[in-house]
């Protein structure tokens, strides 16, 4: 086998190829962390108001019963569907009702939720009902409920507080959809699934990681040692090794994709969006 061939091999496959496989499995993971861990503030029933912070954040809390009468939806979503809908089927068009309203955290502190029109996303299970004959999917959001949401929190001007003049104006904690991304609402289910995801891309990252360095410090170490000159004259790395490592960097590959998609808790559905005018 040449030199260029043992070159791409050892770089190319064993390093580029790998080492993205590495990354993809920390990038997934740090993700599902970040989708699953509630800020500490809205943990803790003892933590006090001045430990919120502006910033993306992960909440747990009650949707405050004083907002509307406990049959009125402050979030709603519904999905027409027709007849039996199986995974992968085409959906129709959804239809999307929100309105602002409070969240009540575990230390008793609100922070006020505005939701903004195509930059929210239920995260929760969906029921099969029937909406004036027609067969839909539901989602709700009702006072009562306790809910995870995700999105930016920022302090701003309380419109429903006076103050006592512009200098004082009265200011509240709310919650908005990011600048990039979408307003998230998920159920204690969903942020459970994040949080098996996010273990299970670790130890993939770890286990594709420690592969990683045992090729290059076992099987390459004495091709490293020759290409930077510590052996003399860089030569190649042989048919044998190329082969098991071409062999081992596809099998890993492989395994970890066809495992994530065999445990992943979500299905995919195509659902037809409404075009913007």
């Amino acid at each position: 086998m040449g030199f260029i061939a043992s070159l791409l091999i050892v770089y190319g496959v064993a390093g580029v190829a790998l080492g993205a496989a590495v990354a993809v499995a920390i990038g997934l993971s740090l993700h599902h962390r970040r989708r699953s861990r509630v800020a500490a503030y809205a943990r803790s029933p003892s933590a006090s108001p001045a430990a919120m912070r502006e910033g993306f954040a992960l909440l747990r809390g009650e949707v405050a019963a004083d907002d509307a009468a406990p049959d009125d939806a402050v979030i709603a979503v519904e999905i027409p569907y027709c007849g039996e809908a199986s995974p992968g089927a085409a959906l129709g068009p959804w239809q999307t009702r929100a309105r602002a309203f409070s969240l009540r955290l575990s230390s008793g502190a609100a922070v006020r939720v505005v939701p903004a029109s195509g930059r929210l996303a239920l995260d929760t299970t969906f029921v099969p009902t029937s909406r004036g004959g027609m067969p839909v999917y539901v989602s709700e959001v009702r006072p009562g409920d306790a809910i995870y949401i995700a999105g930016a929190v920022r302090r701003e001007i309380d419109p429903s507080a006076a103050g006592k003049g512009y200098r004082d104006a009265a200011q509240a904690w709310v919650l908005r959809a990011p600048a990039h991304g979408n307003l998230c609402v998920s159920s204690e289910t969903v942020i459970a699934h994040h949080a098996r995801r996010a273990r299970f891309h670790r130890a993939w990252a770890l286990a594709l990681g420690a592969s990683l360095a045992a090729l290059h410090l076992v099987l390459f170490r004495p091709f490293h040692a020759s290409v930077f000159g510590a052996l003399g004259p860089a030569g190649d790395i042989g048919v044998g090794p190329a082969a098991l490592a071409l062999f081992l960097v596809g099998a890993a590959a492989l395994a970890y994709r066809t495992v994530a998609e065999q445990t992943s808790p979500w299905t995919e559905l195509r659902v037809e969006r409404p075009r913007a005018a």
